[in-house]
């Protein structure tokens, strides 16, 4: 056993210098196949002439980009421009935050348009129209609706979202604001019992909110009942902050500033007992707690389950700015000549850096696509599969922007450090969207604890120290399906890996359930490096596999682009977490090298040519329009400067 365990680190060492050649990853005809309107057509999930319509009204001078304002400037200009944005009519009707429950596609397409022109307008309409309003929309009930729905849609009534304390961000279950109920006076009484305790980062609420959706643990006769959401009115009419209530400006931030974040205490403030979001829990007015919802668990899975909009959201804010932070770069680099007439685009090294993001952002855009489906779509949606897919798709789409931005920044060199390409400023004020609506690293384990959690899991016989290897090398061409059923090994690698030191733990534990429960959960966290890993795993599988679908059934032209940046993706995926393949033996060392060389030919494949490059055609398939790209160097770099 150890003679052949060393004959194997050996082969892995010495083989890479067989390798002369990679397989190739696509035949050049795939390339002058694609047809960038059959593509756009794929990539829009829905609501394209609603989409259009926004676009239009993008156009006015008050959405164009201003980097000379003061942060109270910018919040007020953040302010009138939503403002006009609820008050345009798109295709005959304005937006209607009742379309969070009435036509959830119609909701998500106007906000999400929104990301194209400033982050700051995108995330205040986001907070104001899906937390506070779709909470409002989904916890309530028609006196709710009907009292409030209107005010917000003029943006009459300003809302914020009340969840984030200071001391409780990822665990909402343990906050501390409470709310007690008197049934002397049929009121609800909320109170901040700590510092600790004050709603902290509350979008809305620096400046302009006038109610705020606070969630409190709900103690009814003495009797905790767990989180519930109440309407508390913050300011008056006028603007005045309410009795009771105290709000300090957050102040300038790294990004975002067109925001206004603030910190909220409650002193004893009494809301009616209409306050009370009471579509799945009231209290009568003798004080009598009732719910359809047995425990309190499940009615905090209940409480909460709104945000997966939120993060939908958040996940394709990401997204659009790596369509648009590529296109910028991939334009400017088609263009831009260094070192006598070779452009930058025709080098190894800008191709290397820019192209596995283009893929990575259509493979998100269309795992995105079929998270819509599974959330709205569906007569009775899976929640556990809408839960995983939301989570690690927002995961995803957000670390992924950090990391592509930066290279389109770079890639542009000083170009890119200047405000009016965009890509800077999207950097700073996107920042953001890794921590919140869900902290990355929480939502990755979330994916991970519902596979393990899967039944199907514990069938799983395939043991965790052993893994097939699925060669690469000496072939003339690496098809999808090898790409794909990698990943999917890699994937189930970990899965197992970590199923086996759960179980282990519970095994030697020597005590009854709760003992091995309470050691299979201290494995769990000595692992989360691998808990980590196992949920970037899964989205990437699962989002190479919906590439492939979409590959099988789109118009040829469409599936020409979907196909190629599949095979790129897969392959660059693979490459980003090669030690692990090496590691348990999905691959060799010959493997490795092979899989480089056939993403350098890829990559020279689709970069090279200048204006005539495959890859700017696949930009041109995200369908952004001229007005939004707002970058100079995405145009005509010489003439920058020319005019004052």
């Amino acid at each position: 056993m150890e003679a052949n365990r060393r004959l194997n680190v050996l082969e892995r060492q010495l083989c890479t210098a067989q390798v002369a050649e990679g397989p190739e990853l696509f035949e050049a005809a795939a390339l002058s196949a694609i047809c960038p309107k059959q593509l756009e057509s794929l990539l829009v999930h829905d609501n394209a002439e609603l989409r259009s319509a926004v676009y239009d009204l993008l156009k006015e001078d008050i959405f164009k980009p201003n980097h000379y304002l003061s942060l109270m400037e910018f919040r007020e200009l953040t302010l009138q421009r939503l403002k006009r944005f609820v008050t345009a009519d798109f295709n005959g009707r304005g937006f209607d935050v009742r379309d969070y429950l009435d036509d959830p596609r119609r909701f998500m397409a106007l906000l999400e348009s929104l990301s194209f022109c400033d982050y700051s307008l995108a995330i205040k309409a986001g907070v104001h129209f899906t937390l506070c309003g779709g909470t409002i929309c989904k916890l309530g009930t028609a006196k709710h609706h009907d009292a409030l729905l209107p005010r917000l849609n003029t943006l009459d009534l300003p809302g914020c979202f009340g969840m984030t304390e200071l001391g409780h961000g990822s665990n909402v279950m343990g906050i501390e604001t409470a709310a007690v109920y008197d049934a002397s006076s049929q009121e609800f009484v909320i109170t901040t019992p700590s510092n600790e305790a004050s709603k902290f980062w509350i979008g809305g609420c620096g400046q302009h909110g006038k109610i705020c959706s606070v969630f409190a643990q709900l103690t009814v006769n003495g009797v905790w009942q767990g989180p519930h959401v109440f309407v508390v009115r913050i300011r008056d009419d006028n603007g005045v902050v309410s009795p009771g209530v105290r709000i300090k400006d957050h102040g300038p931030k790294m990004g975002l500033n067109g925001v206004d974040n603030g910190q909220i205490w409650f002193d004893n403030v009494r809301v009616p007992r209409d306050a009370l979001l009471d579509r799945y829990a009231s209290v009568d007015a003798a004080g009598n707690y009732s719910s359809p919802i047995p425990t309190v668990s499940a009615r905090f899975g209940t409480m909460v389950g709104g945000l997966t909009t939120g993060r939908i959201l958040i996940g394709q804010g990401a997204i659009t700015a790596c369509m648009i932070g590529t296109t910028i770069a991939l334009r400017y680099a088609a263009d831009r000549p260094q070192f006598g007439s070779k452009l930058i685009g025709d080098y190894l090294t800008h191709q290397r850096r820019l192209l596995p993001g283009l893929a990575v952002t259509y493979a998100l855009q269309l795992g995105m696509k079929q998270l819509k489906v599974a959330a709205f779509d569906s007569p009775r949606p899976d929640p556990k599969l809408v839960h995983v897919l939301s989570s690690g798709l927002k995961a995803a789409a957000t670390w992924s922007r950090v990391e592509v931005l930066q290279q389109c920044r770079e890639c542009c060199g000083g170009m890119g450090f200047l405000a009016a390409n965009k890509i800077g400023p999207m950097k700073t004020d996107m920042d953001v969207d890794v921590t919140f609506e869900g902290d990355n690293t929480v939502m990755m384990q979330q994916v991970a604890r519902a596979l393990l959690d899967d039944p199907a899991t514990a069938r799983l016989t395939q043991p965790s120290t052993r893994c097939e290897r699925i060669p690469l090398a000496n072939s003339p061409a690496a098809s999808a399906g090898q790409l794909h059923s990698l990943l999917q090994a890699h994937e189930r690698c970990l899965l197992l890996q970590l199923r086996d030191a759960m179980a282990a733990a519970a095994a030697a534990s020597g005590g009854g359930k709760a003992a091995a429960a309470a050691a299979a959960s201290a494995a769990f966290e000595e692992n989360l490096d691998l808990v980590v890993q196992l949920g970037w795993a899964h989205v990437e599988s699962r989002c190479m596999g919906y590439m492939l679908d979409e590959a099988r059934s789109a118009p040829a032209g469409a599936a020409a682009g979907v196909r190629v940046l599949a095979q790129l993706y897969g392959a660059t995926r693979i490459e980003a977490r090669l030690a692990r393949y090496l590691q348990v033996g999905l691959l060799n060392g010959a493997d490795a090298a092979a899989l480089r060389l056939a993403v350098n030919k890829a990559c020279r494949q689709l970069g090279g040519g200048g204006a005539a490059a495959p890859a700017l055609k696949l930009c041109e398939a995200f369908g952004i329009p001229e007005h939004l790209l707002a970058a100079p160097i995405a145009k005509n770099w010489r003439a920058i400067g020319q005019s004052l």
